[in-house]
């Protein structure tokens, strides 16, 4: 029974009977709502750090390279880590090792580019036996002053890298001067044999990398007023004659 009040001279409920909902209503009610379907967003390719972008090109390379070149003017190559030439090209450490798999390939890199820009701008010259001989002495006394890194890179870092690959160009590197010298005794040498060319380079090099080491202990010895460069010119000659005097009864001039 409901309650009824009068409006107006017209009864009415209050509480009226609840009125019947549909099927669809109903399950509507009762249902769990259901997660709206959406899209799985599409996979992103990942690309690799220090991957470079295609506009990108092989300056960057050879900016790392220069970068590493002008670090170990300055301090020992062991001191030059890849963050510092990374650092020092202004490129990310990611990139270096992008471009090189290591430090060691990286140092190899270095000593590549030293050798590359020293052989264009000192040819062997077309002449006979003692003038080239002569020409490699001096060309190796004035690398060993100007390039005080190479030996530490060849050495102390590349020779004895952990890379089979490193230690194999460096004793390529190496052999190919070997040979150049063998060359030039056999040429002029009617009994080659008297003299192996690993042991005369082994003494060129000797002879120069002391030399330039050593300046420091050597040019206080040498007469008071002797620049450097004089001395240097003057031992030029001096291991030059040494050399040409040892062998030239066997190569002739």
């Amino acid at each position: 029974m409901g309650i009824y009040a009068n409006r107006g001279g017209v009864a009415t409920s209050l509480f009226l009977p609840r009125p019947k909902l549909c099927y669809a209503v109903r399950m509507a009610r009762t249902k769990p709502p259901v997660a709206p379907r959406t899209r799985a967003p599409a996979k992103k390719t990942r690309r690799n750090p220090g991957r470079p972008r295609a506009t990108q090109s092989a300056a960057t390379r050879k900016a790392i390279v220069a970068a590493a070149r002008k670090l170990m003017d300055e301090a020992p190559p062991h001191e030059a880590t890849t963050l510092s030439i990374a650092n020092r090209a202004g490129v990310d450490r990611a990139l270096v090792r992008y471009y090189f798999r290591n430090r060691d390939q990286l140092l190899l890199a270095v000593i590549e580019d030293i050798l590359d820009e020293w052989n264009a701008a000192h040819p062997d010259p077309d002449a006979g036996p003692a003038r080239r001989l002569e020409t490699h002495v001096g060309n190796m006394l004035d690398f060993a002053l100007r390039v005080r890194s190479m030996q530490r890179l060849m050495v102390d870092e590349c020779a004895s890298s952990r890379s089979p690959q490193v230690r194999k160009r460096v004793r390529e590197i190496n052999s190919a001067k070997i040979d150049a010298l063998g060359r030039v005794i056999r040429y002029g040498d009617r009994n080659s044999s008297s003299t192996d060319p690993l042991f005369l380079y082994v003494a060129m090099v000797g002879m120069c990398e002391f030399f330039a080491a050593a300046q420091a202990m050597i040019l206080p010895l040498a007469p008071a007023g002797m620049s450097a460069s004089e001395l240097a010119r003057r031992y030029r000659k001096f291991i030059a004659g040494l050399t040409l005097d040892g062998l030239r009864s066997r190569i002739g001039s």
